[in-house]
């Protein structure tokens, strides 16, 4: 036996020796590698998706004040539509009254007084509608909003009280637009625009 050990290649199993032991610390290496590739990817698909959830979040957000925006524009367009409607009815109400008068038909005058009382309950009903919309559209608390809530009470009342309220919706108007501008400024800003 001592001759057998005697005639072992120590070379070759040095070499053999080698080649396991490079075998076994590349694989070693080459899964720490991966390992940390993987832990890499894993952390990019995780902040990919943060920024994507906030990104959507933003728009989201971008996108609900834009909504938001157009109600409060479309409402407070509709609200003067319907005191010029209040003041068109009173103008037409006080034109045909001498006409009926003249005309001596009872039946007829109290016809068109309820056709007209009708028309006008309507428009009223309406403008009330878009005020308490643009009320609730708007923040209490907000000196801008307190101001337009008081321009579009003034110009209902002026409506109201049988006068014309085109100076009044022209002071609507200018106080719709500081509320406009900031919140299309908001909407930009979280845009990144």
């Amino acid at each position: 036996m001592i001759s057998y050990l005697c005639e072992i290649d120590w070379p070759t199993l040095l070499a053999f020796a080698i080649t396991v032991l490079t075998i076994v610390c590349t694989t070693i290496i080459t899964i720490k590698h991966q390992k940390r590739a993987l832990d890499s990817q894993i952390s990019i698909s995780r902040d990919a998706s943060d920024r994507d959830k906030e990104k959507s979040r933003v728009e989201f957000i971008a996108n609900s004040r834009q909504l938001w925006i157009n109600s409060l524009r479309d409402e407070v367009a509709c609200f003067i539509a319907e005191t010029s409607s209040i003041w068109d009815l009173f103008q037409q109400k006080s034109g045909r009254a001498e006409v009926l008068a003249s005309m001596n038909a009872p039946e007829y005058a109290m016809s068109e007084l309820a056709s007209w009382s009708t028309t006008y309950g309507s428009a009223v009903t309406r403008a009330e509608k878009s005020r308490s919309k643009i009320q609730l559209l708007l923040n209490p608390t907000e000196p801008a909003s307190a101001a337009l809530m008081d321009a579009i009470d003034a110009a209902y009342s002026t409506a109201k009280s049988e006068k014309d309220p085109g100076q009044k919706n022209s002071k609507v108007i200018s106080a719709l637009q500081p509320i406009l501008k900031s919140e299309w400024e908001r909407v930009k800003a979280q845009d990144g625009a």
